[in-house]
């Protein structure tokens, strides 16, 4: 009997465990969400930190740096890691329970690979993102390395290659069954 209420009280602690790290997950998705969307190349960041400066990002300072970061960083594919964030969080919330914990975050840092390289190599141009374009400084550094063959550089075919693989592993990194889509 000691070993039955001792098994009950495992799987409600592991249970509101997973929920806690599932309504974590989402809130982090929807605090990034609010950073990104209302980021300001003028507010503050890891470099550039004036003090008397107004933040225009409506999650305040911590946003305005948040959202530099994954923007400068990675450029506008950081939306859809918003989309990871906020799809995982919910699964934990509903399914309590974690799938694939090893190949969700290989499948994201591919998608994030591949698409930082496919924006970067086709709409680099920026009015919002003037330092590093819209494929961030991980799209710009990978794209120089990868346009180093002469060949590849007037290939549409190797970007539209890099759009359908960052598409497939964006897929396969939210884990979803067709049954959940439709």
């Amino acid at each position: 009997m000691n070993s039955q209420i001792l098994a009950k009280i495992n799987g409600f602690v592991k249970n509101r465990l997973i929920e806690l790290t599932g309504a974590i997950l989402s809130l982090i998705s929807i605090f990034l969400l609010i950073s990104l969307l209302s980021y300001s190349p003028s507010d503050p960041n890891f470099i550039y930190n004036p003090e008397n400066v107004e933040i225009n990002n409506f999650a305040g300072f911590y946003g305005s740096v948040v959202s530099d970061f994954f923007l400068q960083a990675i450029g506008l594919i950081s939306f859809f890691v918003v989309i990871n964030f906020f799809i995982w969080g919910i699964k934990l919330l509903t399914k309590k329970k974690i799938n694939n914990f090893v190949t969700k975050p290989f499948f994201t840092i591919a998608y994030i690979i591949f698409g930082s390289i496919f924006i970067s190599s086709f709409s680099d141009d920026s009015f919002w993102l003037i330092d590093n374009g819209n494929g961030g400084f991980l799209g710009n550094m990978l794209k120089e390395k990868i346009y180093l063959f002469p060949y590849l550089q007037e290939n549409l075919y190797f970007g539209y290659f890099f759009l359908l693989i960052s598409v497939i592993f964006f897929i396969l990194s939210l884990d979803l069954k067709l049954n959940e889509i439709f």
